[in-house]
């Protein structure tokens, strides 16, 4: 079943008092037999990552709230919507970043609109592992959002690259909200050279906005349309919250865009983390499997995390019960993840398809 809320799963509703924060997770010891060869810099043709070259970081003129998608300065912890686009990238960046991702760009069909997925450049790609892992990017990306965040744990879409599929018609990417917390998307195409391919949010609370969609009550003026502009330009965005889809490219060559993402540090916030999206983009790229392994693995060093936490951050305490509690919370959330492993349950959040006019779970490609 899909979690309503994760601020009622136990591990973040008993532990709510505390914070604990994460570093990056490493990546696993043994490397043989993993779906994605680990490369370092001497097995590929990359640069040495150089955050005072390939970066050209710009502070977003403003970012927009929630609930109510104001205008602000600044977000105050947890109520980021989105930025304002802004420079990340330069231009020798983009240059890095675009071959990387055509050299290692999928030959599959896609899992959901009409775009492909690239995954696992954390692991094939050295550069693009010490972007996603760069001191100054993750401050940069923390001070944006509100709080300190972390790469996801889930290692294999840090990042995904979305490619469009030149002619075919429909949209480029389905109305969905992510399925972790925080992303930070860019593009590595001209939007000024592009024709459709525009990335849109629907201004109301996700549920809400769904319902509309679902019901054709949906009005134009609660929709966004947010510009890119230059290659390399970045919009954060709460993904998870925000109910967003991309219009159709008309264009005779694909819009490529790469998305960054991005957990709280503090172990005791959800990354709302979906095992079945994870599952389905692995599965439209033949690598099926391995979001079992990465899910598995991103759970345990949260929870592993949170009992770390619970042994330096709770204060003396002979209260039994309270105590019993918090370690209560880390076994149900062990046994959630148990069961979404082990497929009795599920936990897939699903999207509108906008050639049917239904919301559902099901992507391309399934039987």
């Amino acid at each position: 079943m899909a979690v309503k809320s994760y601020y009622e799963l136990p591990l973040h509703k008993v532990n709510n008092d505390l914070t604990y924060l994460t570093p990056i997770m490493p990546v696993p010891d043994i490397k043989t037999g993993l779906p994605y060869k680990f490369n370092d810099y001497s097995d590929v043709d990359e640069p040495k990552f150089d955050p005072s070259v390939h970066l050209n970081i710009e502070k977003p003129e403003y970012v927009t709230l929630l609930p109510d998608y104001r205008r602000a300065k600044q977000t105050h912890g947890g109520d980021l919507a989105y930025s304002q686009p802004f420079q990340f990238l330069s231009k020798e960046g983009v240059a890095v970043m675009k071959k990387i991702v055509i050299r290692n760009k999928p030959e599959c069909g896609p899992s959901r609109g009409c775009r492909v997925a690239l995954r696992g450049l954390y692991y094939t790609s050295p550069w693009v592992r010490d972007l996603h892992n760069c001191p100054k990017m993750l401050s940069m990306i923390s001070n944006i959002i509100g709080e300190p965040v972390v790469p996801t744990h889930h290692i294999n879409a840090a990042p995904q690259v979305n490619f469009s599929i030149p002619g075919m018609a429909g949209a480029a990417e389905f109305w969905h909200w992510d399925s972790i917390s925080y992303v930070a998307n860019f593009l590595l195409n001209d939007m000024e050279e592009m024709e459709g391919g525009d990335l849109e949010i629907i201004k109301m609370q996700k549920h809400a906005g769904m319902d509309a969609l679902v019901n054709g009550t949906l009005k134009p003026g609660q929709v966004e349309k947010l510009v890119y502009g230059p290659p390399g330009k970045m919009v954060v965005c709460q993904g998870s919250e925000v109910l967003h889809h991309v219009t159709p490219v008309k264009s005779t060559f694909p819009r490529i865009v790469a998305i960054m993402c991005f957990a709280p540090a503090n172990v005791y916030k959800p990354d709302k983390l979906v095992l079945a999206t994870e599952r389905q983009e692995d599965k439209s790229t033949d690598h099926e499997g391995s979001a079992t392994y990465e899910f598995f693995r991103g759970r345990a060093w949260v929870c592993g995390n949170a009992l770390a936490g619970m042994a330096t951050k709770v204060p003396y305490s002979e209260d039994g019960k309270m105590l019993g509690d918090r370690l209560r919370s880390v076994v149900h959330e062990l046994e959630r993840v148990a069961d979404l492993l082990e497929g009795k349950t599920s936990d897939a959040i699903g999207f509108f398809n906008e050639e049917n006019g239904k919301h559902g779970a099901r992507y391309m490609g399934d039987n």
